[in-house]
């Protein structure tokens, strides 16, 4: 979700050709959406602040955004509340998300509260660990921290995770199982086949009602399971403008997590754990073969090293075997003169 600006005159001049002609692709990745699409946005201050024709426009081009709302604790996007309240205010629903900076378990349980803390009436909470400030023998354990610290908080509410294919097998495989969904980034023309509910597809398509590109999503998963219920709307403190809009609790439309789904991620998970044990185990005899060749030669060269001790003491008693005779026939010769 690092956003970097490239600019090109000739995009521009296709974009501006296809506004102008009501033509809604500019390529096969960037289709114009609409609200009952299954392409969503998700949005930080490197998009800039909406306006409420921006935010009246996006309400009709997508079922719903996803919003950042921090990078770390220490950080807040500063586009978040004033972003929130105009979606609010035009009735766009909204996902939000924390880019993960955290070190430990204790730092990653922080940021999920904080998360919670300036963000209490979102629909749904991810937890974007695309960037690793930790360790791979501590970073499953603080990932699982950070889901485990935000559910009692967030009660039926989805929580996702959020990284590229790789980094999920490298730093978070144990505890994919224990989010709600998996969104998965790759910006391939093939999908990957890992179990998932949104597909972050590509960072170029193009926005009419923001008029600029932006990061786009498919939807796997029913736009009703991400948004659920709030089951009370809750006072937020860190937020200049209040929401409004009255969520109620609607126990007949609630969504259950898709059990069919996380246990799809779960097998996915449990394969790339044993081959990694697999890798290890090799790895391991590997090692152990090194060690007892190592130690063969050098029970053999010492074995040698005895022998040549032993054959040149065996040498020295010898000589000094002969001095001694010689001196003592020697002796008796002179004895007997």
């Amino acid at each position: 979700m690092i956003k970097f600006k490239f600019k090109s005159i000739l995009m521009t001049m296709i974009a501006s050709i296809a506004l102008s002609t009501g033509v809604g692709a500019i390529s096969s990745y960037n289709t114009n959406a609409n609200a009952s699409s299954k392409t969503v946005y998700d949005l930080s201050e490197w998009q800039g602040r909406l306006t409420n024709k921006k935010a009246k426009s996006l309400s009709k081009e997508v079922p719903f955004a996803i919003l950042r709302v921090q990078y770390g604790s220490s950080y807040s996007d500063r586009t978040f509340r004033h972003n929130k309240a105009l979606l609010d205010k035009y009735k766009v629903p909204y996902g939000v998300y924390s880019f993960s900076r955290y070190n430990s378990s204790a730092s990653a349980a922080r940021e999920a509260r904080d998360l919670y803390k300036r963000a209490p009436n979102a629909k749904f909470y991810v937890n974007d660990f695309e960037a690793a400030s930790i360790s791979r023998r501590h970073s499953n354990a603080a990932t699982a921290k950070w889901v485990n610290t935000l559910r009692p908080l967030v009660g039926s509410r989805k929580i996702l995770f959020y990284s590229y294919l790789s980094f999920m097998q490298t730093y978070a495989s144990k505890a994919l199982s224990k989010y709600d969904g998996y969104w998965v980034a790759s910006y391939t023309k093939k999908e990957p086949s890992v179990a998932h509910v949104l597909w972050q597809y590509t960072d170029r398509h193009y926005s009419s009602a923001l008029h600029k590109k932006v990061d786009a999503s498919k939807l796997r998963q029913q736009k009703d399971w991400f948004l659920g219920t709030v089951a009370k709307q809750v006072a937020n403190t860190d937020q200049k403008v209040e929401n409004k809009q009255g969520n109620t609790t609607n126990t007949n439309t609630e969504v259950k997590p898709d059990i069919t789904s996380a246990a799809k991620t779960a097998k996915v998970v449990k394969l790339a754990a044993k081959k990694t044990t697999a890798k290890k185990a090799t790895a391991k005899k590997t090692t152990v073969k090194k060690h007892v060749k190592k130690a063969k030669k050098h029970v053999k060269k010492v074995t040698h090293k005895k022998k040549h001790v032993k054959k040149s003491v065996k040498k020295h008693h010898k000589k000094k075997h002969v001095k001694k005779v010689h001196h003592k026939k020697k002796h008796h010769k002179k004895h007997r003169a």
